[in-house]
């Protein structure tokens, strides 16, 4: 049982004490004797427990369905991901550079996603020409992923095939 639980049920109990000493100053005891304020306190400890249950089962079941919680765990490559979707609307707009801010914020973090090294090699030569740094990136990419049947693998030897043809030439602009 956990605190909470226990910190509702304690307050569901002091409303209806509350609730029950307004209705007997309200009615100067005319309603209700102490036997029957005695009584009435008994019943609300139950209903108090079943209040807290009831509120922690429905507000878990109610608060996951509304927040879209799992109870999946998210791997901080995941949690950079929306990072990594900024960096690319970033490079498609053509705000190359803050693209690479936010690239290498991402990197900072994670100095091995292969993903976000892809798209830092794009970055990089599209939005500088900087070949060098975009080799580096992609060979790390190639080192990371070792599997050569993985598409990042075969995308990041394609990207350096196509970077050593020469810069991006705009001939076929439409």
């Amino acid at each position: 049982m956990n605190w909470i639980f226990i910190i509702r049920a304690v307050f569901c109990f002091i409303l209806c004490a509350v609730g029950l000493s307004i209705i007997v100053t309200a009615t100067d005891a005319a309603l209700f004797t102490y036997k029957h304020a005695l009584i009435f306190l008994l019943c609300a400890v139950p209903i108090s427990i079943l209040y807290a249950y009831t509120v922690e089962k429905l507000g878990s079941g109610l608060g996951a369905i509304f927040s879209g919680w799992t109870s999946k765990k998210i791997s901080p490559r995941e949690q950079l991901s929306a990072d990594l979707a900024r960096a690319r609307y970033s490079k498609g707009r053509g705000q190359f550079e803050d693209a690479l801010r936010i690239i290498n914020q991402v990197l900072e973090k994670d100095p091995e996603f292969p993903d976000a090294l892809y798209l830092k090699a794009h970055i990089l030569w599209e939005g500088f020409e900087n070949s060098s740094e975009a080799f580096e990136c992609l060979n790390k990419v190639m080192e990371l992923v070792k599997d050569h049947n993985e598409p990042l693998y075969r995308w990041a030897l394609n990207y350096s095939h196509e970077i050593k043809k020469g810069p991006v030439s705009d001939e076929f602009d439409f």
